[in-house]
């Protein structure tokens, strides 16, 4: 009594193995092109997140006597730091005290200005797409740029007339 041999042979491995190495190469950049615009447009809505709460906090400002404008809020490496002129004492303050309301994701880096007329400008960077959202006062939208962290900074200081 012979067995019968059961499997594949060598060509049919090879030729296995070699559509499934095509079908990589194909699909591996579409995939990694989805997840980069995913990230981006979270990217994007973090920062329309955080100039509508930009907005919101000059709109509580004409409620609330301890809002302080104009208002320079700093992100680094996640954490918050505020510059703001304090308009009792005239002096320049900062504090480290989250003054922003609002859902999503702290940039790794950036600024957020609020002025006393209640425009909003945002430069605000993001490491792992490396991408810099940009809005100044007089922008409708957003703008995301793939840039060098460096040059995604605002200038404004809120203690200098």
């Amino acid at each position: 009594m012979r067995l019968k041999n059961k499997g594949f042979t060598l060509t049919e491995l090879l030729a296995v193995i070699a559509i499934l190495a095509i079908i990589a190469t194909i699909t591996v950049p579409v995939t990694l092109g989805v997840l980069n615009n995913s990230k981006e447009n979270l990217f994007k809505d973090d920062a329309l997140a955080l100039t509508r709460a930009a907005q919101n906090y000059y709109a509580r400002s004409s409620l609330n006597e301890s809002i302080y404008l104009p208002l320079l809020i700093t992100f680094d490496g996640k954490n918050e730091t505020n510059k703001y002129l304090n308009n009792t004492t005239n002096t320049c303050e900062t504090s480290t005290k989250k003054i922003l309301e609002y859902s999503g994701q702290n940039p790794d880096s950036g600024n957020i200005y609020i002025d006393k007329n209640g425009d909003v400008e945002l430069a605000i960077y993001r490491e792992d797409i490396s991408s810099c959202a940009t809005k100044k006062a007089s922008d409708k939208n957003i703008t995301i740029q793939k840039v060098e962290k460096e040059n995604c900074v605002l200038t404004n200081n809120p203690c200098t007339p």
